[in-house]
């Protein structure tokens, strides 16, 4: 009986440390994940400081600012090209396609008149 008590003894062992092992890397996939998620949470934040910092120093003389200025514009040209395409223009209210001729944006209902001329 000795035999299958060592055996036995074995396969006990092995079984915890699998099961020990199997734990550890669930741990390290949880861990992982969750520092995953704070980083992600980190740069949110720090793109919010940024904006808002960007908000307040707009029409302050600083290349940074330039950039951010530049890039901004250049959207929203690349922005008016493609609602052009689309045949009409953005709504200056929430951005939406508004088809040439209408008064009143789909999405909103802001009254277009408003803000362009036919």
């Amino acid at each position: 009986m000795g035999i299958f008590d060592d055996l036995s003894d074995r396969i006990a062992h092995t079984t915890n440390d699998i099961g020990k092992f199997a734990q550890n890397a669930s741990d390290m996939t949880k861990l992982q994940y969750d520092k995953k998620v704070k980083e992600a949470e980190l740069l949110k934040l720090y793109e919010k400081l940024g904006k808002k910092y960007y908000e307040e120093h707009k029409d302050e003389n600083m290349d940074e600012v330039k950039e951010i200025t530049a890039v901004i514009l250049r959207i929203k040209e690349l922005n008016d090209d493609i609602m052009s395409l689309k045949g009409g223009t953005a709504c200056p209210k929430c951005g939406a396609l508004v088809k040439s001729g209408s008064k009143y944006c789909s999405a909103c209902g802001e009254k277009i008149d408003d803000y362009f001329e036919d």
